[in-house]
């Protein structure tokens, strides 16, 4: 097919947990071995705040996902200099807009277990439903044990 892929590209999921940034360190690595750009992405939505008390502007939850990219992804640029870094702010459920990038890269890279909370267990994980829906090579990295 004419003008897809023609980069390569490896994508990354991030969410600030531990389990990300390992999966962000494997992604900077096979970006390399494969001469990729290296794509950061998070993913934002809404909270269920449920009712009462404290409702937050919804700029407040953008600004603090855009903080968290930029602070992720400066670090990897710092880690990774040999490596081009890209970085994108994504909102909506985190499965489904992954997807949308994967299908757009050479790989998708998440971790195994992520700031899911109670929500992840009555919905599920992440990388559990991108390795159930997507059509494209994932891989989920798993904790190193250390």
């Amino acid at each position: 097919m004419a003008g897809f892929n023609q980069a390569k590209r490896v994508v990354v999921g991030i969410d600030g947990s531990p389990a990300s940034e390992e999966a962000l360190d494997w992604a900077a690595a096979e970006a390399r071995i494969r001469g990729a750009v290296l794509e950061v992405d998070h993913v934002w939505s809404l909270p269920n705040l449920g009712y009462g008390g404290f409702v937050a502007q919804i700029d407040d939850f953008e600004k603090d996902a855009m903080d968290l990219l930029d602070k992720v992804t400066g670090e990897a640029r710092k880690r990774f200099p040999d490596l081009t870094i890209e970085a994108n702010l994504l909102e909506g459920p985190p499965a489904p807009a992954l997807i949308v990038r994967g299908k757009k890269a050479d790989l998708l890279v998440v971790g195994s277990r992520g700031h899911g909370g109670f929500a992840g267990l009555m919905l599920g994980s992440v990388s559990q439903q991108l390795v159930h829906h997507a059509e494209f090579p994932i891989v989920v990295v798993h904790p190193s044990k250390s």
